[in-house]
């Protein structure tokens, strides 16, 4: 069993100008997996924290809450504009991203395997989430 390390989290840094544009592809991950389900239960749990987090924040009938119901994508833009305009929302949206980013990370197992009558004429790689590019020189 091959265990990737995972990729360092953005630590809290706040700007005065905006979210912190390294935490915004996390979180965009983190939505991605919770709302696809690879997350498992620590992604029901995160949903409910981000949910109550907005509700909080926002109010029960906010476009905010609003837009937790769309597609990863639009869910992460409207997040990251909230945080934008708010800067006790921004921070909150930080931590939570980077707390649940930590916590789906080391509930992650991966398992590769190569097996049976495999014949492998070239590279392989196992992995589990990549975060960036693999590059495997020319061909």
């Amino acid at each position: 069993m091959h265990r990737d390390k995972p990729r360092p989290i953005p630590t809290e840094t706040f700007y005065a100008d905006g979210m912190d544009p390294s935490v915004i592809p996390t979180l965009a991950a983190v939505i991605s997996a919770i709302v696809g389900g690879a997350a498992g239960e620590v992604g029901k749990n995160a949903w409910t924290s981000l949910t109550a987090l907005v509700r909080r924040r926002f109010g029960d009938d906010a476009p905010a809450v609003a837009a937790l119901e769309g597609p990863p994508e639009e869910v992460t833009r409207a997040l990251v504009d909230h945080a934008q305009a708010d800067s006790e929302f921004q921070q909150a949206l930080t931590k939570w991203t980077v707390d649940t980013a930590r916590l789906i990370q080391s509930k992650h197992d991966v398992s590769n395997t190569i097996g049976g009558e495999a014949r492998i004429s070239g590279p392989v790689i196992q992995a589990g989430d990549v975060y960036g590019s693999i590059n495997l020189g020319k061909s």
